[in-house]
């Protein structure tokens, strides 16, 4: 083959798209922290799977309009910073193919080179040993090897051997990839699309992976609680052990500590539905058995009765006959309590989705619109949302969107709570933006898996001490960890103290956490019940 038509770019990033979504639980696997919030091959996967449109199936489709289509729906789909990437890159390849009917070899290789810059150009501050760095030497390898009788075929496939050696390079250059002995989950995203890519042009189609999608499916948004109590968990579990697992033996064991339970074993995946009053006795009891893939803990107390489907059709409708305001907040949170204290403390509309369900750029861009106000301030307060945030930004026309860079659920707390809706525009954003320069912050996270970050070394179960998304410390108990974290975020300048507890932290808990800090330091303390998952604590200090 020696040219592309944009039926055939089309086609060829739906193989890709399959691809990737057969790869994502080994793609998620790829987390660098030991806690169950691996989601880069979700992120992608979902990025790219609705990126093609049956309007490019024509075949007098130019590649231009295929590839313009493919990137711009890939734009709307975008979560986490994987997936704006993602998207980025094949905003260069459509660059690279404007004003082009169908593109040859070199047309190609000289969208590869677009899409490298696309991409570089998203990142204010671009880290190598990444997806970044995989697009460009992809790039750099095909200007060096491609010549005038390169096929189509041959073209993709060169790209895909310079993927593979690009992600298995990525250790070596970012130290973090070497000491935990992964390569790069995003290049290998990248990796895992140029091959299904390459396949279609092979004329190998991509079959989806049936027990993928059962996986996909297993983790429900949807499931109402009739007056039920406690809390509904739900995890996916990569076995170390598939052979000598017995499943009959985890049903006996699990069914001691909850009910409504569905165990389902696919091979090496593992998947388990159950209601129960500790979920964090649940996660601890499968612990041993491998490695988490997906987590998702639902409080059916505060939820009872309350479909999430019917709420977040209500939460989406514009409020109708209502005066323009001058200002609002949009906040991305994850945790029932968090949720409601967001609201109780002047944010306008709350999107769903922290860390493991990053939401998409689309998401970002209806909350905005959603809010009746001129000026919308938006708060990612997670450190894999702010991109997207600022992407969705660029998208609104009529409002004007401000991006406060907030990492972290508590932080974005104390931001929200220096807003006033009495301030003109510029008040509020020097407001919010001085206090995130004064705001500390960490969390506790429990190990799923032994390894080692920053020479620290981290057994399987261990509490971790995060400190602004740094590994500090580590403790076998979650009461000495809170404390060893205080102690790292607080300065002769600390006045107060804002603790957040989650799912399977108990309010005596935290009393008792609460305790300590006033004793041992001259410090107002704050708690809140956030009921997040993965977190038994998010701690932030002024």
């Amino acid at each position: 083959m020696k040219i592309i038509t944009g039926k055939e770019w089309n086609k060829a990033v739906y193989n890709g798209s399959i691809n990737i979504n057969n790869k994502k639980n080994e793609i998620n696997a790829l987390n660098v922290f030991p806690v169950p919030d691996g989601d880069t091959g979700s992120n992608m996967s979902s990025t790219i799977s609705s990126a093609c449109n049956s309007e490019c199936l024509e075949d007098d489709c130019s590649i231009e309009s295929a590839s313009r289509i493919v990137a711009q729906n890939m734009l709307m789909s975008a979560r986490g910073n994987s997936g704006v990437i993602l998207s980025q890159i094949f905003k260069g390849f459509s660059n690279g193919f404007a004003s082009k009917k169908s593109a040859n070899a070199f047309d190609l290789v000289n969208a590869f080179e677009m899409a490298a810059k696309s991409a570089y150009g998203a990142v204010l501050k671009p880290v190598e040993g990444t997806i970044l760095t995989v697009i460009r030497e992809v790039s750099e390898g095909l200007k060096n090897q491609v010549v005038v009788d390169t096929t189509i075929e041959e073209v993709f496939e060169i790209a895909v051997k310079l993927a593979r050696k690009s992600c298995d390079g990525t250790p070596k250059l970012l130290k973090i990839l070497k000491e935990v002995g992964v390569t790069d989950s995003g290049g290998e995203g990248l990796y895992a699309i140029l091959q299904g890519m390459s396949a279609y042009f092979s004329g190998n189609k991509v079959e989806p992976i049936v027990a993928e999608e059962s996986v996909e499916k297993f983790i429900s948004d949807e499931e109402v609680y009739e007056g039920e109590f406690g809390y509904c968990t739900e995890f996916i579990l990569e076995l170390y052990k598939p052979k000598k697992f017995d499943k009959d033996y985890l049903v006996r064991k699990l069914e001691k500590i909850g009910n409504s339970m569905v165990v389902v074993n696919d091979d090496k995946i593992l998947k388990v539905h159950i209601h129960t009053p500790k979920p964090g006795d649940v996660l601890n009891s499968v612990n041993s058995l491998g490695q988490f893939v997906k987590i998702k803990i639902d409080n059916m107390t505060l939820q009872a009765n309350n479909s999430k489907k019917t709420a977040k059709k209500k939460q989406a409708e514009a409020p109708n006959n209502v005066e323009l305001k001058n200002s609002a907040i949009v906040s991305c949170n994850t945790g029932q309590g968090i949720v409601t204290l967001m609201k109780e403390n002047g944010v306008s509309y709350v999107v769903d989705g922290g860390q493991t369900n990053n939401p998409s750029i689309q998401d970002i861009v209806n909350a905005i619109n959603a809010v009746n106000a001129k000026t919308v301030f938006v708060l990612p307060n997670n450190s894999n949302i702010i991109l997207s945030a600022q992407q969705a930004g660029t998208i609104i026309r009529d409002k004007n969107v401000i991006i406060i860079p907030t990492r972290s659920q508590v932080q974005g707390l104390n931001v929200a709570l220096n807003y006033s809706s009495e301030n003109s525009d510029e008040e509020n954003h020097e407001l919010m933006s001085n206090s995130l320069k004064h705001i500390r912050y960490g969390e506790i996270a429990a190990a799923i898996k032994d390894a080692k970050l920053n020479g620290i070394k981290v057994k399987a179960s261990d509490y971790m001490v995060i400190v602004e998304g740094k590994l500090q410390k580590t403790s076998k108990s979650l009461f000495n960890a809170a404390q060893l974290l205080v102690s790292e975020l607080v300065s002769d300048d600390s006045q107060v103290v804002t603790i957040i507890y989650g799912q399977d932290v108990s309010e005596n808990d935290a009393l008792e956490l609460q305790n300590y800090i006033e004793t041992t330091y001259d410090l107002v303390v704050e708690i809140y019940q956030g009921d997040q998952g993965i977190y038994p604590y998010l701690i932030s200090v002024e």
